[in-house]
Formats: C-alpha cells, sequence, structure tokens
C-alpha cells in the first residue's frame, strides 16, 4: 500500500515575496523583429510595455535571440515621483551585466548575454506608463538589440519616392529635429528622431529607427508647429513636449525596416541660408565618431565600427546648412535626390 502524502507544512511568511510577484500577465512584440515578452505581476505595468512596442521599427519577419522582460510592482509606498527623475537614474555595469537604478522608485538589471532583463517598481513610479516604458523597457531593448545592429545619432526621414534615406546628424539644438518636420510637411515620410539603427544583410544596408513616429520639441520650436500637441517633459535643462506624430501625419510614419536604395549622410549645422555641399570621408569619419553608441567589448565595437565604415562607403556625404527660410531648406533637401 502506498502511503499518504504528508500534509504540507507551509511557512506563513513569502520572504522573498515571490509568489506576490508571480508573472501571471504577459504583452508580446517584435522590436526590429526580435521575439519579446514582457511579463509582469500587475497587468496596468502592461501599458508601458505596449507604448514601447510602437517606438520600434517592425519586421515583416521574426529573428534574433528572444528578449525576456520581468516586471515586478511592490507594494511600498514612496514619495511622489519627482519631475527630474531621468537626470536622477544611475546607470552602472559589468561584464554582460548592466543596471538602472532610480533610487526609492525602482532599479532594474539585465543581461546582454541571455537578453533578459528584471525591474522592480514602486506604485508610485509604476502609475507613470511613459517613464517606465521609455527609462527601463526601451533602455533594455535598445541595449539588446544594439549586440546586432550599429547604432548612430540621428534625426531619419525618407523621401516621397521612398528610394532616398537621409540620415541627419547633429548636436542638440542644431535643428535637425525642424527639418524633419518640415520635410515631413513636405511630403516625406518620418523614421526617427533619435537614433538609427544599421544592420548589414547581404551586403545591403538595412536600417531602421527609434523612437519611431515621436518627436520631443522645445517651446520655441513647437511654437513653428502649431498643428502639435503632446505632453510636457523635463529632458536635460529644458521643458520639451513629446509629440506623436502618427495622427497629424497618417500614412507619412515609416514603420518598417529599410533597405533604401541610397542614404544620405547628413551632417548639420546653422547658417544664414540653407545648402548642401559634399563632404570628404575623413571629415565624415570625425563628425560620425561622437554619434555612435560606446562599446569597450572588442566584438561588438568591431561589428559597429565595420557597419559605420559601410555607411560611409555608401552614402552620399554631405555638409547640410539650415537657414531660417523652410521653402529654402526644403529646396535644398530636394536637390539632393
Amino acid at each position: 500500500l502506498q502511503s499518504p502524502m504528508p500534509t504540507p507544512i507551509i511557512p506563513p511568511e513569502d520572504l522573498w515575496s515571490r509568489q506576490t510577484n508571480a508573472q501571471k500577465f504577459s504583452f508580446d512584440f517584435a522590436p526590429f523583429g526580435v521575439p519579446t515578452e514582457i511579463t509582469a505581476n500587475d497587468p496596468a505595468t502592461l501599458t508601458a510595455a505596449q507604448l514601447s512596442s510602437r517606438r520600434f521599427s517592425r519586421a515583416t519577419e521574426p529573428g534574433g535571440k528572444n528578449v525576456h522582460l520581468k516586471i515586478v510592482v511592490g507594494k511600498q509606498a514612496t514619495a511622489p515621483v519627482p519631475d527630474d527623475l531621468p537626470e536622477r537614474l544611475v546607470y552602472s555595469g559589468l561584464g554582460d551585466w548592466i543596471t538602472v537604478s532610480a533610487g526609492e522608485w525602482g532599479h532594474g538589471f539585465a543581461n546582454l548575454q541571455t537578453r533578459t532583463a528584471l525591474v522592480f517598481l514602486s506604485p508610485a513610479l509604476a502609475a507613470k506608463a511613459r517613464l517606465v516604458s521609455r527609462y527601463f523597457i526601451d533602455h533594455y531593448l535598445l541595449n539588446f538589440l544594439l549586440a546586432d545592429w550599429a547604432m548612430l545619432h540621428a534625426s531619419c526621414v525618407l523621401d516621397p519616392t521612398g528610394k532616398h534615406l537621409i540620415l541627419m546628424v547633429a548636436p542638440h539644438h542644431t535643428g535637425k529635429s525642424t527639418t524633419a518636420l518640415h520635410l515631413l510637411r513636405a511630403g516625406y515620410s518620418f523614421l526617427a528622431d533619435g537614433m538609427a539603427l544599421l544592420q548589414l544583410r547581404s551586403g545591403r544596408l538595412i536600417v531602421g529607427g527609434y523612437p519611431v513616429g515621436e518627436v520631443k520639441l522645445r517651446d520655441d520650436v513647437l511654437a513653428s508647429f502649431p498643428e502639435y500637441a503632446g505632453e510636457s517633459v523635463k529632458v536635460r535643462e529644458h521643458r520639451k513636449t513629446v509629440v506623436s506624430l502618427r495622427a497629424a501625419h497618417p500614412g507619412q510614419m515609416a514603420d518598417s525596416l529599410l533597405a533604401p536604395s541610397q542614404v544620405h549622410l547628413c551632417f548639420v549645422e546653422r547658417g544664414a541660408s540653407s545648402k548642401a555641399t559634399p563632404l570628404a570621408s575623413d571629415d565624415a569619419l570625425r563628425l560620425l565618431t561622437p554619434n555612435t553608441v560606446y562599446w569597450d567589448e572588442p566584438a561588438r565595437l568591431e561589428h559597429n565600427t565595420g557597419t559605420l565604415h559601410h555607411l560611409l562607403q555608401v552614402a552620399a556625404l554631405h555638409q547640410l546648412t539650415i537657414g531660417p527660410d523652410p521653402a529654402e531648406l526644403i529646396a535644398a533637401m530636394e536637390a539632393l535626390t
């Protein structure tokens, strides 16, 4: 005869809160085609995942190493989340491990090799879907993607024919976002106003963007585009408005990965009038170098370097001077294509 199972002895305290933190809810999407599962112990937190899913280029076919991101919302009360939380974030890393700390409001850590991240949030921060999306979910997804994609800080638009991709590189407050929006008004398609991610496939350059369909504008720039509205946020020392361009320009968002026939790499500066002049490759390399991701690991550095050197070889290189007249600016850009 089989002995009956003994009565389970269950301690009353869930010391590690693993039952409370159990990942009962999930949201799946595929940024850049990479299968990604985001799970949480609180269904409301998945609103942040839905926001993130709209900011990354899409692919027609899945590919790449799967990503898993787990979110735990605790019960401990904290002070209200301060407006300058993004400036308080502390980033650190060692080898394949990277962390971000928001102090009493939350923290996360991830492994670049396994493509797994775990994020702990206070209820106060969890209620801020935009912050969770941008500074935790997007942060880790981008770091996972950048293991396979080269990165360039740039505003990106596609000409009306769909054949010419324009990458605009410049320091902050030079006018590349404004230029992209003037071109959007003129019939160009908008890819991103932040990062261009690049990859070589069978010798062909594939380009995606982040954040797709979204732009941050200072008040002085927003005044030139009265049709735009959005959420006010603090970015560095400025207040900016986060504008979703999808409603204002339906059908002009380049949501999917691109394989352009021609790339125009434009290094932007301000001037009295708008014009584009050819740029030597050595000068382009000097201007490009501070606008890519930092890697201190040889394999990833070699990958990023190889892709960007290919970009310099195949792209038309320009010094783009932008003046105050939008019509003149658009004419100068149209002359490139």
